[in-house]
């Protein structure tokens, strides 16, 4: 299959999906050549739309064999806002239309449908997990495979929280003008997590990165000690 049948949309939305990648298992998503493959990402990172790390620079990192490492591609901030604009556009629109036609509570029900999705793609492997930490890790893994580029990190001191991070949200700009989609994500990790969850920054709000902080602690022993306090 040539690459023009395939489309230079679809190897992007790959990268989207599928994070920091190497060549060949891109070539095997698509179901064309390597060789093909690296040409157009060669052209693609000319043009500052993707780069290329012996690491990847988020999501989990894979086991290292013998010999040099493939390297691995993933989409610019440039490549990202270039292609993912084309796709949102569309989006947006459609729920816009939804909104104007139909009430935004329709719009919340799509909201929570995508984050009920999301309850049975990664509720499964979430449960396996005993710790918070452990569960975190997976669910950050699981988003970067998505396209959310995800990293976790332990809170110092006696926070008793993990910091969760989604570099990038494919759906930015319809969560702009409908929150609903990013109230509905927070619902989601709430329930997969087990503990409190708290957004303190959203890209759709003007923020970098998406930022939630995951309590440690079960739900059960912050309401005691919220009662505890309120008997003081």
């Amino acid at each position: 299959m040539e690459f023009k049948t395939v489309g230079r949309d679809r190897l992007a939305r790959e990268l989207l999906k599928s994070g920091p990648i190497t060549a060949s298992d891109l070539a095997d998503c698509l179901g064309i050549s390597a060789v093909a493959v690296r040409k157009h990402l060669d052209d693609m990172e000319t043009k500052s739309l993707v780069e290329s790390h012996e690491i990847a620079p988020f999501g989990p990192a894979k086991p290292k064999g013998r010999g040099r490492p493939a390297r691995v591609y993933s989409l610019t901030s440039q490549g990202r806002d270039f292609f993912e604009n084309q796709y949102q556009a569309l989006a947006q629109d459609a729920v816009s239309f939804m909104a104007s036609t139909y009430g935004n509570k329709v719009v919340k029900e799509f909201a929570m449908s995508r984050a009920n999705e999301m309850l049975k793609k990664y509720g499964t492997k979430i449960n396996q997990k005993q710790s918070v930490q452990e569960k975190v890790e997976v669910l950050s893994n699981s988003l970067s495979k998505d396209g959310f580029a995800a990293t976790t990190e332990k809170g110092s001191g006696p926070t008793n929280t993990i910091q969760l991070c989604q570099h990038n949200c494919p759906i930015a700009h319809v969560a702009e003008k409908h929150p609903e989609f990013c109230d509905a994500e927070l619902e989601a990790f709430n329930e997969l997590l087990g503990v409190n969850v708290t957004r303190i920054s959203t890209i759709a709000n003007g923020g970098n990165i998406c930022t939630s902080l995951v309590s440690t602690l079960s739900k059960n022993a912050v309401s005691s000690a919220q009662q505890h306090k309120e008997k003081k």
